[in-house]
């Protein structure tokens, strides 16, 4: 199945400054509105209400760091789930030590060569902690494991641990998901607005090419052209004068 295509900004400037841009051409724009139509009649209505409409939407999808918030949030969540994981593991590796010394079989059985590989890993953690939970669950494992003082609830948590890493892993990667289709849809609308502003100062270059104040208020830095700036007459030589 083909990876979505990553939407990309078609503009260099901030969003805010993008969206604050974009009020102010509108107005200018609006105020100019019927020389722009009568030059180029595409800008009959309804480009200002679809302009306008563009600049709004863009402007009501929330910015980038009230994803980034929320995502790391959930992130800081699931690392404290994992610590607490690599806590409950090594507190087992500790009693089955105990309770079977120079017993190497058994601490194979409980996970114990596959912990390095895992304890950094929220796929593998959980997997680990469930096989540790299943063999530490044996009648005559967790006889032994109480009888050196492992808490039977330490080792039901082996098995509850998991699972809360295994659903915290789904909510951090549904959010991660959200801010990617968030900032997709904030960056689509962003782009309508800078193509729809931009077209109009670009149209603005020809129709006010000899007014200097009216060019300047449409003048944008992507891709803009200096405003003409009128030019000194030569100075005249001895020969002339």
């Amino acid at each position: 199945m083909r990876h979505p295509d990553e939407v990309l900004r078609i503009f260099s400037r901030t969003d805010e400054e993008v969206l604050q841009q974009s009020d102010l051409k509108m107005a200018s724009f609006l105020e100019n509105k019927n020389v722009f139509i009568e030059r180029f009649p595409q800008f009959a209505d309804p480009f200002a209400a679809e302009w306008a409409t563009v600049t709004a939407t863009a402007r009501s999808i929330p910015p980038d760091y009230v994803n980034v918030s929320s995502q790391s949030g959930q992130t800081e969540a699931l690392v404290k789930l994992m610590d607490r994981g690599r806590n409950l593991f090594q507190t087992l590796i500790l009693f089955t030590q105990l309770a079977f010394p120079d017993d190497a079989a058994i601490l194979r059985l409980m996970g114990k060569p596959q912990y390095d590989s895992a304890r950094t890993n929220q796929l593998k953690l959980p997997v680990l902690l469930k096989t540790a939970y299943t063999q530490a669950s044996i009648p005559q494992n967790k006889q032994a494991l109480m009888a050196q003082g492992m808490k039977e609830s330490e080792i039901e948590s082996l098995l509850t641990q998991a699972e809360s890493i295994i659903n915290q892993d789904i909510v951090q990667q549904n959010a991660m998901k959200a801010r990617t289709l968030e900032a997709n849809r904030r960056i689509t609308a962003l782009n309508l607005v800078w193509s729809k502003m931009s077209l109009v100062c670009q149209c603005a270059k020809l129709l006010f090419q000899n007014d200097v104040s009216r060019y300047n208020l449409f003048l944008l830095s992507d891709g803009a052209v200096p405003a003409p700036v009128p030019q000194p007459a030569p100075a005249m030589t001895n020969k002339e004068q």
